[in-house]
């Protein structure tokens, strides 16, 4: 880890973080009935199995507590599983476990793909890789009212990828506006928050590049989003911009200072509001 990741980790847990209580992009959307008074969402922040000290030991033993946590999971029942990206330290590693964790599920598992699965600029040979594991590197479920589409935050960043950086514009403009025509409230889902501290923050690894950023945000809030769970900060950050909350988690398997590791259970209430509580993993 470099001095300028360890040193923006440190800031992020500062800022105030407030806890509260083939190569085919998948376009499919299905439904996952549940009632409309409320949905629980198991929201797991960058696994990255072998990230951090430990040598080869590191990769068994991120990966045996998050064998541990889906188990855990399972028998908590939420509606859906939000993976907020980097699966694993090592890129070409995502096909080693992944194929067979995903099995293990047994609720309904929404991913995002992180820079460490893809690479910054983006790689189109780690697309393919991840396609190939997950099945897309965005999509759209519906789960009771809500319209969740998970999306692929190094779009924003540089990437040889052109044509597949055009698509994806145009299906996440098209896939909002559907879900306001329908009258649907928005969780978008993706790896890199939209920003970090403040809205007009200078362009970092850290966040969206400024120069889109608040065309984006405005997109976003035009079209109903009313969520958007990322991953990327290993530590717990909420972030308020007009309507839409933001929503950082711990990471299930790798932080620093002796923080814990573990996921998010999100509750979504009918009267419109929400508790986010902290489970180990």
């Amino acid at each position: 880890m470099n001095q300028n990741r360890r040193d923006f980790i440190k800031a992020a847990a500062m800022l105030g973080a407030a806890a509260v209580t083939g190569r085919t992009s998948a376009q499919d959307t299905h439904a996952v009935p549940v009632p409309e008074a409320e949905i629980r969402i198991a929201h797991c922040g960058d696994p990255q199995f072998g990230f951090g000290p430990g040598g080869k030991d590191a990769y068994k033993r991120d990966l045996a507590r998050f064998e541990r946590l889906i188990a855990t999971i399972n028998r908590m029942n939420p509606d859906i599983v939000v993976l907020g990206g980097d699966m694993t330290h090592v890129a070409n590693q995502v096909t080693r476990d992944w194929p067979r964790l995903l099995k293990l599920f047994k609720v309904p598992v929404l991913a995002t793909p992180g820079n460490h699965d893809l690479g910054i600029p983006m790689l189109g040979r780690r697309l393919e890789r991840y396609r190939g594991v997950f099945g897309y590197d965005y999509k759209s479920i519906k789960v009771g009212k809500w319209r969740f589409i998970s999306g692929n935050t190094m779009y924003w960043h540089k990437t040889e990828e052109v044509e597949e950086k055009k698509k994806y514009e145009e299906w996440i403009a098209a896939e909002l506006a559907k879900a306001k025509a329908a009258g649907e409230p928005v969780i978008l889902c993706g790896h890199i928050p939209p920003f970090v501290s403040t809205v007009n923050e200078k362009d970092s690894y850290e966040n969206h590049p400024k120069a889109g950023r608040a065309a984006r945000l405005k997109m976003y809030l035009d079209n109903g989003v009313r969520y958007f769970l990322s991953g990327h900060t290993h530590r717990l950050i909420v972030r308020a911009y007009k309507g839409l909350t933001i929503l950082n988690p711990e990471t299930t398997s790798r932080n620093f200072d002796e923080l814990p590791y573990g996921f998010r259970l999100m509750t979504l209430r009918a009267n419109g509001g929400y508790s986010w509580d902290f489970h180990r993993a």
